[in-house]
């Protein structure tokens, strides 16, 4: 009976992270359709190039959110969720110490990202400008939406890394229906790139209700609790600082390629890698679902060094996430040719670099699935490789986008991601998994 539970609970998980994901995709679909028909081809180049800019919040995450949920799947064995949230259990004290930690980082890191604002005013005001209103007030309300949910990233990763996956989610679904439907409605009413902030404004209203509601207990035992015997320096920050380092990468991977061609193609070249990055990112996430729903119970079972359950969970995840990926791809393809003929086609990249990102992006998935059965084992061996492959990817980009535009940059992507990252991801998995197994045998 209890494994019949433990089955029904994770099969929940799985249904909201997929509902989350499905929305996340359906609703990007409809902002593009929103993005093409009320903004100008200038103004879609500036929403995605802002958003881009934004995007650069994961530089001071540095990582931290997905090793909260690893640590906190180990941490709360044990523990339980009481009244409004309270850890209960007999040793809830690490637990608490890294609740307080955490809070203590991203409450730091919210203060330092406003700095963003002059930079990306310096930034943007270099480039091309076509539009004919002032972008600096939508820019100014997407920087403070966006530290604002710095405060609120550490309750919701270690909810989450406790088993409450489809509490997360079930948060995470309604501030993308409210953000999108939020950003729809301004676009609507002529708001125009005030949309951009929409997603991450109404992201902080809601995860704001939800800790006050469910979680505001844990906030206030974390800060009457002594510190513990829990080290950060030791334990949580040489995981971090390497997986943060790896998204970094990963940014200059998939989102600075729309602010490179914003300054050297200008944005309406910029706004057409933008819709198809876009779409490409959210087949990506989409077909995510399977593994991300899965993480905590990998964690746990590399904690019992359960290997073959480890595996299973694994493969079955991974078959299921590619299978996704291709056949999002695939579809997306054949709308993007229908939309050839249609005035909405010249929002996108041409046919052939559309299908060239959709294998880069690919590829890129399926690295960044094995990479997640590694992390499992609470570490980051992807830290060089990311790196090397980041300053591969930007040092080549830069040189081919001023002499080729979108095409040279797909190009670049394509070889990149099949030639260096995939054969080195596989390689990597094969040898650090049978390594990493034998030593804790």
């Amino acid at each position: 009976m209890v494994r019949k539970i433990l089955l029904m609970s994770r099969d929940c998980g799985s249904i909201i992270v997929l509902a989350q994901r499905t929305w996340q995709a359906a609703a990007g679909v409809i902002t593009l359709a929103f993005v093409a028909h009320f903004l100008s081809p200038a103004g879609q180049g500036y929403f995605y190039t802002l958003a881009s800019i934004a995007a650069l919040h994961m530089a001071l995450d540095m990582g931290l959110s997905a090793v909260l949920v690893q640590f906190a799947a180990r941490e709360f064995v044990g523990l339980s969720w009481g009244r409004r949230g309270a850890v209960e259990g007999v040793a809830p004290s690490r637990f608490l110490a890294l609740v307080r930690l955490s809070l203590r980082w991203y409450g730091m890191a919210a203060v330092v990202f406003l700095l963003a604002y002059p930079g990306g005013i310096v930034f943007i005001a270099g480039g091309q400008s076509d539009l004919a209103y002032d972008w600096r007030g939508p820019w100014a309300l997407l920087v403070g939406a966006t530290a604002a949910n710095f405060l609120f990233l550490p309750a919701l990763a270690l909810t989450e890394g406790s088993g409450g996956v489809a509490e997360v989610y079930a948060v995470r679904l309604v501030q993308g229906v409210i953000g999108a439907a939020s950003a729809w409605v301004v676009l609507a009413m002529g708001g125009g790139l005030y949309a951009v902030a929409m997603l991450p404004a109404a992201s902080a209203v809601v995860a704001a209700v939800w800790l006050f509601a469910r979680r505001r207990r844990m906030v206030v035992q974390a800060f009457r609790q002594k510190m513990g015997s829990f080290h950060w320096g030791a334990e949580v920050w040489p995981l971090q600082w390497r997986i943060g380092a790896s998204w970094l990468a990963g940014y200059a991977l998939v989102l600075m390629h729309v602010p490179l061609l914003f300054r050297t193609q200008g944005p309406v070249v910029a706004g057409q890698m933008g819709v198809t990055m876009t779409v490409a990112n959210m087949l990506s996430l989409l077909a995510l679902s399977w593994m991300t729903a899965r993480l905590p119970a990998m964690a746990r079972a590399v904690a019992t060094r359960d290997w073959a359950q480890l595996d299973h969970v694994f493969w079955r995840a991974f078959r299921v996430s590619c299978l996704a990926f291709a056949a999002g791809a695939a579809l997306f393809v054949i709308v993007r040719w229908v939309l050839e003929w249609t005035p909405y086609g010249g929002r996108f990249l041409p046919v052939a670099e559309t299908v060239g990102l959709l294998f880069a992006m690919g590829f890129y998935h399926v690295t960044g699935l094995f990479a997640a059965y590694l992390r499992s084992h609470l570490r980051e061996p992807f830290l060089w490789p990311s790196l090397i492959g980041a300053l591969l990817t930007a040092a080549a980009a830069m040189w081919a986008a001023p002499q080729w535009g979108s095409a040279g940059i797909v190009t670049v992507l394509v070889i990149i991601n099949a030639v260096f990252f995939l054969p080195v991801a596989l390689g990597l998995w094969m040898h650090l998994r049978r390594k990493w197994q034998h030593e804790a045998a």
